[in-house]
């Protein structure tokens, strides 16, 4: 199976069963990196230890992403996200209102990063255990 394939379907399963440490193995079996989750159109990018990168394209509606950020907001989408409280595209449309407009996962620092339009970090969260 292509790598591309391989992640669109770890992707599609973490989504719906919520296993986020299995997807990060899966991820890390695969050399990938990091990767950055593109809010308003549901686009990833998985950029891999050779500093290689695949890109994957949504299907997704478009969700605006609010100019106006509020960090408060981020985490607590984050943490009804991760606690079972809302669904992956919940999590994402609040994430879209509080101004995010991608996260990156660095599977290194094991942390997923929130960040705004102008490139500004409005929360870090360790990806083991979110709080």
């Amino acid at each position: 199976m292509e790598l591309l394939d391989m992640l669109r379907d770890y992707f599609e399963q973490v989504r719906s069963n919520s296993d986020f440490l299995s997807f990060l193995k899966e991820l890390r079996s695969n050399n990938i990196s990091y990767y950055i989750y593109f809010v308003s159109t549901g686009n990833v990018k998985f950029v891999t230890t050779t500093d290689a990168f695949v890109s994957m394209k949504s299907n997704r509606t478009i969700l605006r992403v609010n100019s106006a950020t509020c960090a408060g907001k981020v985490r607590l989408a984050a943490r009804r996200h991760f606690t079972g409280v809302t669904t992956y595209d919940q999590y994402c449309r609040e994430l879209a209102r509080a101004g995010v407009f991608k996260w990156v996962v660095d599977l290194s620092d094991n942390t997923r990063q929130y960040w705004s339009q102008d490139n500004t970090i409005l929360h870090v969260e360790n990806v083991i255990q979110p709080r």
